[in-house]
């Protein structure tokens, strides 16, 4: 296989390992500057990356030292993101936990307006999440390009993708915003906010209205509307921040998206009991201010990202809204953002009709306590599914189909591990975290049972979230975008029913839930297993698979083969 390598590229590799009768010789010429995805030991020398200097034969598994440093690079490339993916879901729950401890006439309103809110607002953001997946390795393939991450070309190459990410963040984020804006009322009525309270066919007031503790349909959109019309105006920062996050992860860079998350969440943080609550001769300003206090904290989010794409000169203002000189590379942004668009439209709509059913059975405060579960432990566990986009996609750029199956199959052991722990934990918490939301004793009973539910899915959530991540590393998005247009379609129709059944209650709507990862589950599944035209299925003709190092030369001297 080595000679095979070196026939057909007339090169000779400077860092392999040959296998000659179980014993092993490794040639390392080591560059004292390179970066590697573990950095440097304590002696100052570069940790090799895991694919470095590794053989592997046909049906044998990979060495255990080979497994020790892909492990090692799994969770490198996934602790720093998980700050950075939870600060979206965690503001969302700073601002259902104060919120949750409004106490007097209108709490359970002020919390069901921003379940519905926030969902309107999610629907609208995650639409632009491809500005961060899409965004990331088309940085990573043109600064590679061009000389490296280190090199002043690498960063002028990057400029022009950026630059029009950039550019493309803030006319969706503008424009979305005029339409929230705009279409409030519309918007909000989607989720299951309403101006009129909810009669029966007889034109009586429904059970659930006649309670005196539950939410007053006029109040709850009250509060609904005043949230979303202020937090519109910090679509425009999260977008930018998102583009921010893959220009920094395309530079290899976790860490900094983590330092800015940090900094996001604590202004957030600061400033939400200080609006909400009020403070001395400043009145508290109950949803609104958590709106102006996510809002203000969006913003200094955003610029802070800004300012240090300026200072890694990856970011130049001026050229930002001109017209891109390579123009594939705009087709390629634009390709892989629409099928992206419409997965993610087809997810957000199944979270709308489950809100709106949860609002319509007047359980729309429990069901704000477990969607922010939800966005928690999805966060959470999607940092696994980052490392294993970045690593598929660094082996398919080498057409190292093997090498993306090893590390994918990895990666989804680790996160499976992850979900079960992380479901075991809820369940057996589930009687005390919605307390972590609200005091509402009604609200809290009422989420128990939903949690549950949520937390016996962690394993299969978690398995869903790295496929999604492997196939989006081998740049697979219209195939993910056909199949959650089939889980989707199945979800919708399973909460639809569920709400509508007798003794129908919030559990009925997160069984229905259920049906939606099981549905994205198969059809994942699917691509991972058994399909032949998936892009990480490796040819069962291959028998051996050799990484090499930074350096090639082309010449044959001091050859070595193995047996």
């Amino acid at each position: 296989m080595i000679d095979g390598y070196r026939r057909a590229s007339g090169r000779r590799c400077t860092r392999c390992v040959i296998v000659r009768g179980g014993s092993e010789r490794e040639v390392v010429e080591e560059d004292a500057t390179r970066r590697t995805i573990l950095g440097v030991d304590a002696a100052g020398t570069p940790i090799r990356d895991w694919d470095e200097c590794v053989e592997w034969a046909k049906r044998a598994k990979p060495s255990a030292e080979t497994l020790g440093l892909l492990d090692a690079s799994i969770f490198a490339l996934a602790l720093p993101g998980v700050a950075e993916l939870l600060l979206d879901p965690v503001m969302g729950a700073v601002d259902t936990g104060f919120i949750g401890r409004l106490r007097g006439e209108g709490a359970a309103d002020a919390l069901g307006g921003l379940a519905v809110s926030t969902t309107c607002f999610n629907f609208c953001f995650k639409l632009f999440n491809f500005l961060a997946v899409v965004t990331g390795p088309l940085v990573a393939a043109k600064i590679s390009a061009a000389g490296g991450r280190n090199s002043a070309g690498g960063r002028s190459a990057a400029k022009e993708t950026v630059g029009s990410a950039m550019a493309l963040a803030i006319v969706l984020g503008c424009a979305s915003c005029a339409v929230l804006e705009v279409f409030s009322d519309p918007l909000l009525e989607l989720c299951g906010a309403h101006h009129q309270v909810l009669l029966t066919a007889d034109g009586e007031f429904t059970p659930s209205l006649m309670d005196a503790d539950a939410p007053n349909v006029d109040a709850l959109y009250e509060n609904a509307e005043a949230y979303l019309r202020i937090r519109a105006f910090s679509l425009p920062a999260a977008l930018i921040s998102t583009v921010g996050v893959g220009t920094f992860r395309g530079l290899l860079d976790t860490k900094t998206p983590l330092f800015i998350a940090c900094v996001t969440e604590a202004v957030h943080l600061g400033l939400d009991p200080l609006l909400i609550f009020g403070i001395g001769p400043f009145v508290g300003m109950n949803v609104t201010g958590a709106a102006i206090a996510t809002t203000a904290a969006e913003w200094v989010g955003a610029l802070w990202f800004v300012k240090l794409m300026l200072d890694e000169q990856v970011l130049d203002l001026r050229t930002m809204f001109k017209k891109p000189k390579q123009l594939d590379d705009l087709g390629t942004l634009v390709r892989g953002s629409t099928a992206q668009l419409t997965r993610t439209v087809f997810l957000q709509t199944v979270l709308v009709r489950a809100t709106a059913t949860a609002t319509a059975l007047g359980v729309a405060g429990a069901h704000q306590v477990c969607l922010q579960l939800w966005w928690i432990t999805l966060f959470g566990l999607d940092a696994v599914a980052v490392s294993a986009q970045a690593l598929v996609a660094a082996s398919l750029g080498k057409n190292d189909v093997v090498g993306a199956r090893i590390a994918a199959d990895r990666a989804l052991g680790w996160g499976v591990g992850a979900g079960v722990i992380v479901g075991a934990v809820v369940f057996l918490a589930a009687p005390s975290i919605p307390y972590l939301f609200t005091d509402d004793v009604d609200i809290a009973t009422e989420a128990v049972m939903p949690i549950r539910i949520l937390a016996l899915l962690q394993p299969l959530n978690s398995a869903v979230f790295v496929g999604d991540g492997v196939l989006q590393g081998a740049s697979d998005f219209d195939y993910l975008a056909k199949a959650m247009a089939i889980a989707a379609g199945a979800g919708v129709l399973a909460i639809t029913v569920a709400g509508n059944a007798d003794g129908a209650s919030l559990a009925s709507v997160w069984e229905g839930m259920v049906v939606l990862m099981v549905g994205r589950a198969a059809t994942l599944g699917w691509r991972y297993y058994r399909d032949e035209t998936s892009p990480i299925l490796p040819d069962s003709s291959l028998e051996c698979v050799l990484y090499y190092g930074d350096t090639v030369e082309d010449n044959d001297d001091d050859d070595t083969t193995g047996a």
